[in-house]
């Protein structure tokens, strides 16, 4: 749980501004100059792009690119320069974007390194397990904050984090249909805490079934049971094809192994 402290440090503002100009480069040249601030120390968003004017044709002011620039707050940007610092002398060629947390991630919600580049399975690893290892150590090389919370940010590789969350969601729906059908709990693997986390905001709103979490890590995992009896006439949700992508192994969620009770991830 965030303490009132730890949220007021965790969750400081970002000074953001927002610019027009011909061009999406020009809106972000307008907007760095009114913050001060150098592009690597900056998140874009891009709200508006220019009109394409036909020929003969002139575009109006409300035709221009907008954007909105947000300045990182220095723990943020002190993070990005230690994962680039780490990523050379890797000899790891990369590119860097931080994504802030959404509103709906609640207090303390930590900001995202997005890794962007070529050949970049080696930094993912099997199950993630190297991705999860490089976040633990920039973090651990980041040390605490002040002397007084240790703050944190998550690194996602080529969006494997963000394809993997997906993916459980898309696997708590299909269990907890399952569990909903034949009154019968279901156990899966171990997993990685927010992929667990995952599935608990996935299935908060289902009154058909309940999840907890059990076991000591790296072995901790979830359970979800039914809090009714068996609806065996509910129609069977089916499985989507998961998108192809994420390098690394292990990308796919097993999830029709031996019996009920048990699913494999």
């Amino acid at each position: 749980m965030v303490t009132e402290i730890e949220a007021d440090i965790l969750q400081q503002e970002w000074e953001t501004v927002e610019a027009t100009g011909a061009t999406v480069e020009a809106a972000i040249e307008a907007a760095l100059g009114e913050l001060g601030a150098a592009p690597e120390d900056t998140t874009v968003e891009v709200l508006a792009r220019p009109a394409q004017a036909l020929p003969g044709e002139r575009v109006s002011g409300a035709g221009e690119a907008r954007v909105r620039v947000s300045k990182l707050d220095e723990h943020t940007a002190r993070a990005r320069a230690t994962l680039v610092d780490l990523l050379r002398r890797m000899e790891i060629p990369a590119r860097i974007a931080v994504r802030r947390p959404p509103a709906a991630a609640g207090p303390g919600a930590p900001p995202v390194l997005d890794v962007s580049g070529d050949d970049l399975g080696l930094l993912i690893g099997w199950r993630g397990e190297t991705l999860r290892a490089l976040q633990t150590a920039v973090n651990l090389m980041m040390g605490e904050d002040e002397g007084r919370t240790r703050r944190r940010v998550i690194i996602d590789v080529e969006r494997y984090r963000a394809r993997r969350e997906e993916q459980v969601r898309e696997l708590a729906l299909r269990l907890a249909n399952r569990v909903k059908r034949t009154g019968q709990r279901s156990t899966l693997d171990p997993m990685h805490p927010y992929e667990r986390r995952a599935i608990h905001l996935a299935l908060n709103g289902d009154e058909g079934v309940r999840t907890e979490s059990i076991g000591v890590e790296p072995a901790r995992r979830v359970v979800i049971h039914p809090t009714g009896p068996a609806q065996p006439d509910l129609p069977e949700l089916p499985e989507r094809p998961l998108r192809p992508g994420g390098r690394g192994g292990g990308d796919r969620p097993r999830d029709h192994e031996r019996g009920p009770r048990r699913e494999r991830w």
